[in-house]
């Protein structure tokens, strides 16, 4: 089976923020959708314009079921394998939820107006450490790279595991660092206030040149990566 890496969902500054500590590489989700060849994909153009809308449906309802035959074995390889929430009946309960499972199931069945789905998903549980989740995905990763399994494709979706806690103590230190200064913040001129505190943590809001009602909250990334003092 292929393995598509995707890094799309990582936003511009997730090699600085990695870097600076902020945060760490992590996976969101394998997908599991259909692949074609391009001399597959140049038939089915060549289809489209050749058959009637009722045959052309036929034509797509055939593949989906056939998809769903490819897909089949790789949900088994993970209900074998490990602890999945939502693959079956009996681990679609809230009492399992609440357990320590190992990934979670997603199919667009029903969704896709069928009684079986042609996509799935499988996500990784957010308890786990990052280090331990890429450590899992390339277990998989590698074992699925070795199924022979036709015009399917898992498509490794990354994203970024933020260390809240940090980003958040140091956008306070440097929003406290600029009191009673105008600053730039996300394209407006402004000023960083106090509007609100609860159990000693202080909420700061922003508030654009002239305003003494209206701010806007803030976003602690922004405040590390994107501040600036205004001359």
């Amino acid at each position: 089976m292929k393995i598509k890496h995707d890094y799309s969902y990582l936003g511009a500054n997730a090699d600085k923020l990695i870097a600076m500590g902020y945060a760490e590489m992590s996976v969101h989700s394998l997908n599991f959708d259909r692949d074609l060849s391009e001399k597959e994909m140049q038939e089915n153009r060549t289809q489209s314009e050749i058959l009637t809308r009722e045959q052309w449906d036929e034509r797509c309802n055939k593949f989906s079921e056939y998809l769903y035959k490819q897909l089949t074995p790789i949900k088994q390889y993970f209900a074998d394998n490990y602890d999945v929430h939502q693959i079956d009946e009996k681990t679609s309960t809230m009492e399992h939820y609440s357990s320590d499972w190992d990934l979670f199931f997603y199919s667009n069945r029903g969704w896709n107006n069928k009684d079986y789905f042609d996509y799935f998903e499988i996500n990784f549980n957010t308890k786990r450490t990052a280090t331990s989740i890429m450590e899992l995905m390339v277990k998989i990763t590698d074992v699925l790279a070795d199924m022979e399994i036709k015009n399917v494709s898992c498509r490794v979706q990354y994203d970024l595991n933020y260390n809240e806690a940090k980003l958040k103590e140091d956008a306070i230190k440097i929003i406290e660092s600029t009191e009673g200064n105008f600053v730039n913040y996300s394209g407006r001129d402004g000023k960083f206030k106090l509007v609100d505190e609860y159990e000693g943590t202080k909420v700061y809001g922003f508030f654009p040149k002239g305003s003494k009602r209206k701010y806007y909250s803030i976003d602690n990334i922004s405040v590390i990566l994107g501040l600036s003092k205004v001359a």
